[in-house]
């Protein structure tokens, strides 16, 4: 296969989304069993990481990480090392970021290996065109006026403005003006799923449901990032739980200690008990929604208030 191995991606979101779009259709195309791991920037431990990318698959020789948000690691210069050692054949890594410094470790490296595709957001008339494409491949049109707002609405935003297209398109809209504008799309901002996890966490049922009515994400992906994040707080309450001399959190889970410190203040809401039913819960909700029992939102709110509500 000619594809990288190793892709970084940096600058617009809806252009980095649409390139790692097409690369992963590449690579379905060469190995449609190719298994997919995704983590984030802030999540990332490069050594275990290293080990990841060593290691061969039970289920799948080929395989295909992502690692988002790159421009929050907080340990580049041992990301950047464990990108530049060799990995093998059928192993792909695509990380993604809005932006990253010429001296950051990961860029440097990236660079080394002749990995970096820059994309840039467009600028001025630059914005309308997309947007405008962007639409049209939904089947919709736009008058000059309706395209105007729809952009200046959502920011610029292309992401966001792409979201919005895909729901025209889903409510039946072929031609889109003003007023159908004002009707359908509401001003926003690109928001991250973070704050709702941590509401979540916080057990924070009105908050928790309001953050979530604000996020664009899928809520088959919101509910997998939710269990990732409850599991981590049953490991810290594992900890907390631990009787004997207390370790570091920041050691015992090989998180930064600013992490450790929201999360430790989230799990003491929680005995390990209520973890494990939580858990147990998402999981089953997870499987149905996997078996077509259930439809994604419907799953997603069921744990919203499975964990919220003591």
């Amino acid at each position: 296969m000619s594809e990288s191995q190793i892709v970084l991606l940096v600058g617009d979101a809806y252009r980095c989304q649409r390139a790692l779009d097409e690369r992963e259709g590449v690579l379905l195309a060469a190995d449609p069993e190719i298994e997919r791991h995704v983590t984030f920037g802030d999540e990332i431990d490069p050594s275990g990481f290293g080990i990841e990318l060593q290691s061969a698959s039970l289920f799948a020789l080929g395989r295909h990480f992502v690692v988002r948000q790159v421009d929050r690691c907080k340990a580049g210069k041992a990301l950047a090392a464990t990108l530049e050692s060799p990995i093998p054949d059928g192993t792909f890594v695509s990380l993604v970021a809005s932006s990253l410094r010429a001296t950051n470790p990961v860029m440097k490296a990236c660079k080394g290996l002749d990995a970096v595709i820059s994309l840039p957001t467009p600028k001025g008339r630059g914005v309308q065109s997309t947007a405008k494409q962007i639409l049209a491949e939904q089947g919709v049109e736009a008058k000059a006026t309706a395209l105007s707002r729809l952009v200046l609405r959502n920011g610029g935003d292309l992401l966001g403005i792409a979201q919005e297209a895909g729901k025209l398109r889903a409510q039946g809209t072929v031609e889109l003006d003003e007023d159908e504008v004002d009707r359908m799309v509401f001003p926003s901002a690109e928001r991250t799923a973070y704050p709702f996890y941590d509401l979540l966490g916080e057990r924070k049922l009105a908050l928790a449901v309001a953050a979530l009515d604000e996020l664009r994400e899928d809520a088959g992906r919101l509910l997998g990032g939710a269990l990732r994040h409850l599991a981590r707080l049953a490991m810290v309450r594992v900890v907390l739980d631990q009787k004997g001399p207390r370790r570091r959190l920041s050691d015992a889970i090989g998180l930064p200690d600013w992490l450790c410190k929201r999360l430790s203040a989230q799990a003491k809401r929680f005995t390990l008990a209520d973890l494990r039913g939580i858990l147990a819960t998402g999981v089953s909700l997870d499987v149905a929604i996997k078996r077509g029992e259930i439809a994604p939102a419907d799953a997603l709110l069921k744990l919203v208030v499975r964990t919220t509500t003591r």
